[in-house]
């Protein structure tokens, strides 16, 4: 049975089935093991991974009478969903994802298939992401947290685009803004769309090689939406340095600090917080409270400043449950 911890709960004799960082390139990277000793509790403890997946079938629970962790039950899902919003938000949430699906999924295949990217599509996206975003971006957020194997991609993109628009607007930028932010995190992934099918459906541990790959996928983002005329600056921006960290130990230009373009930053946060708080089938999400004191406690992957606001205006608020 499959259980999410913190890092810090680890202990000699669990077995750990995956890491989350936020990033998907570090868990690509990660094959299953036994914590077998000491070393390899420092290992991993002295890692940046912020949570882990154990299989408490294979080795040790959190607790030595732990009660085993319930599996995924998508009713109780859904119920949870309509205490935190009406059925009528959660409705128009299901229907905005539903009409924005065949969109992003053509924003996705012409990336893949043709090494461009469907402008118009993309365009037609983030205008109905804002527009559900501006009723209830809680509601929208919250229904596109689980994820199916098939749905990951399309559903992480609309749920950063939502996150950036929510975040944009509770920092007071413009709505011409917000939607070079949403459109941003639409597209913040979509070099990814160039890797093999053997690399992106990879549950093992990659080469050498094919990590190099991996890690290209921002630059060739960058340059799939640099294609456009007059892509604006922020796009460009995100989709290049959206896996650089704070603390200048992130990809592909170790770039530190406030040499990190803002929204980029801001990206980071977003992007971190979907990957932490998506429910799979198989396993809970973090709960927002996990998710935010795991983000708080890895020092060095964000903007300190933009964290403490995301934290102020998105969750304290109210915005995000």
């Amino acid at each position: 049975m499959l259980k999410r911890i913190r890092l810090q709960e680890l202990r000699v004799g669990m077995f750990i089935e995956e890491v989350e960082s936020g990033s998907q390139v570090q868990s690509m990277l990660f094959s299953p093991f036994m914590v077998s000793s000491a070393s390899d509790l420092r290992r991993m403890l002295n890692s940046n991974v912020m949570t882990l997946v154990i299989d408490v079938g294979k080795g040790r629970d959190t607790e030595r009478y732990a009660v085993p962790t319930q599996p995924f039950d998508r009713a109780h899902f859904e119920a949870m969903l309509l205490q935190k919003f009406s059925a009528g938000d959660v409705s128009r949430a299901k229907r905005c994802i539903e009409e924005t699906k065949p969109h992003i999924r053509q924003v996705l295949s012409d990336a893949r298939i043709k090494g461009g990217i469907a402008s118009e599509a993309a365009d037609v996206a983030v205008e109905r992401i804002m527009s559900a975003a501006s009723r209830n971006a809680g509601a929208l957020i919250g229904v596109a947290k689980l994820k199916e194997k098939d749905e990951i991609t399309f559903l992480h993109s609309l749920a950063v685009s939502a996150l950036m628009i929510s975040f944009g607007r509770a920092l007071g930028l413009t709505e011409g803004d917000v939607r070079i932010l949403g459109l941003g995190g639409l597209v913040h992934d979509l070099g990814k769309m160039a890797l093999p099918d053997g690399i992106l459906k990879n549950t093992g541990k990659l080469t050498g090689q094919e990590m190099e790959l991996v890690r290209l996928h921002p630059q060739r983002g960058y340059h799939l939406v640099s294609s456009l005329p007059d892509t604006p600056r922020w796009v460009l921006d995100i989709c290049l340095h959206h896996h650089e960290k704070f603390d200048g130990s992130g990809y592909p230009s170790g770039l530190a600090g406030e040499r990190i373009p803002y929204v980029a930053r801001l990206a980071a946060i977003c992007d971190v917080y979907d990957a932490l708080t998506t429910v799979r089938p198989y396993k809970q999400a973090w709960s927002q409270a996990e998710a935010i004191d795991m983000m708080m406690r890895s020092p060095g992957h964000f903007d300190p400043t933009l964290l403490a606001a995301f934290v102020s205006k998105m969750v304290i608020s109210g915005t995000l449950h």
